[in-house]
């Protein structure tokens, strides 16, 4: 029997005891569904760092593809530099309205990137500095069998590599209130994408882990547990040679907004096909991730929305009489974008279905898993040579009743889909693409 929250923190988010879903759905009522009062000057929390401990300098630019590969390859610097750059490091410079800004190659809400990553190998426990593109050496032993204990469901052959990824839970939160938790278990699932992304590329064969001992994680990496969770964890087995592709690194927010063009519907299906493809994660949901695209450029697709039919891969018409913009709140960027935009994608679910097995992390793993799905869809528009945008400021109100979703059943995430204006803010690529071959 699961023991009761106490009272003073029955709306605490993460709750601190587990409640079997009842906090979560709490949480949900009052802060996960409903829009904040965003602050924009509000910063958030300064990113991690360990003063006192060896720092580690990685080799950049690092090698695309490096030269080490196979056994013992992951705790080489030369392999640890060329995963960790692409995954969350600085990848180019940008420049917009409000100046000059270091990019990373994932996306984050409100650009606060709460998430931080430990990496765990032969040679030893480090966080990952990405503005410097260095390692902090936390412990110079091997934690690997210890971490992977702490796993409900460890690899079968022991793991070369650990990537640990945590939170900072108020990373965000003087910018959006509490309704920043739900970012970041969007922001935790967006960074396991893009893990997965990496070190399948490597024939690694990853699997993301969102079932784990939070303490005992914590605990080895030496958290606060009241200021920082490990929320993911990603192992894998021995890595080949790291091969990310020219979408991989292409892909970036469009922020300068899109060209009211069409798409073609070859490009839409195939974002489609790579987003609802299988994840590698340790658990099953109990009711999948729906996919909806809103059309509203797309050649040959009625404006309106439309479901993807898992079973045969086709747009099934749902309702015509709405467009990208009506699932925003008036008067907002999301409005215009929407407006702007192609089409929308959106990613649905069900709270409900996995709260009796998994209690209320499953609120989090959720939204884990929607962002690996929108992690896939920026990088599947990137390759087809689409701008993307992913977005949280969806009225999930209206969204929901504009795709006519089942009662059980709630948006969590929407990409918009289109020809970026022009040629895009001016970028600077701090990396080259992988050569062929």
């Amino acid at each position: 029997m699961r023991p009761s929250a106490p009272a003073a923190d029955a709306d605490a988010y993460p709750p601190p005891v587990e409640t079997g879903g009842a906090a979560a759905r709490r949480y949900h009522a009052r802060y996960g569904s409903v829009l904040p009062a965003i602050d924009p000057a509000a910063g958030s929390t300064a990113p991690k760092h360990h003063p006192g401990v060896p720092v580690l300098p990685l080799p950049f630019p690092p090698a695309l593809p490096p030269a080490a590969a196979g056994p013992g390859a992951a705790a080489d610097p030369e392999w640890l530099g060329a995963l960790l750059a692409p995954l969350n490091g600085v990848t180019r410079v940008g420049w917009g309205d409000t100046g000059v800004g270091a990019g990373r190659p994932v996306p984050s809400g409100g650009g606060t990137y709460p998430a931080e990553v430990y990496t765990a190998t032969a040679s030893g426990l480090c966080h990952y500095l990405p503005a410097a593109h260095a390692l902090e050496l936390l412990s110079p032993a091997d934690l690997r069998a210890d971490l992977a204990r702490s796993l409900a469901r460890p690899p079968l052959e022991p793991p070369e590599l650990l990537l640990l990824i945590s939170t900072r839970l108020t990373a965000n939160l003087a910018r959006y209130g509490p309704f920043g938790h739900r970012l970041q278990a969007l922001d935790t699932g967006v960074l396991t994408g893009q893990a997965l992304t990496l070190l399948e590329s490597a024939g690694a064969a990853p699997t993301a882990h969102a079932l784990l001992a939070e303490e005992e994680a914590g605990r080895l990496l030496g958290l606060d547990p009241g200021t920082e969770r490990v929320h993911a964890v990603v192992t894998a087995g021995p890595p080949g040679r790291l091969a990310p592709d020219a979408p991989l690194l292409r892909r970036r927010t469009a922020r300068s907004g899109f060209e009211p063009a069409p798409v073609a519907p070859a490009d839409l299906l195939t974002v489609l096909d790579r987003a609802s493809r299988p994840v590698a994660l340790d658990h099953a949901a109990p009711v999948g991730c729906d996919l909806y695209v809103v059309a509203n450029r797309v050649t040959g697709l009625e404006a309106g929305c439309h479901r993807l039919d898992p079973r045969t891969g086709r747009l099934a018409r749902v309702a015509g009489d709405v467009a990208p913009r009506d699932l925003f709140p008036p008067g907002g960027p999301g409005e215009l974008a929407g407006f702007e935009a192609a089409c929308a994608v959106l990613v649905t679910g069900d709270y409900e279905s996995g709260y009796a097995e998994y209690g209320d992390r499953w609120y989090r793993m959720l939204n884990l898993r929607a962002g690996v799905l929108g992690q896939r869809i920026g990088l599947a528009a990137a390759r087809a040579g689409l701008g993307a945008g992913l977005r949280c400021d969806v009225d999930t109100a209206a969204a929901d009743a504009a795709l006519r979703t089942p009662a059980d059943r709630t948006t969590l995430l929407a990409a918009l889909l289109g020809r970026e204006r022009g040629s895009g803010a001016p970028v600077q690529h701090l990396l080259c693409p992988a050569a062929p071959g």
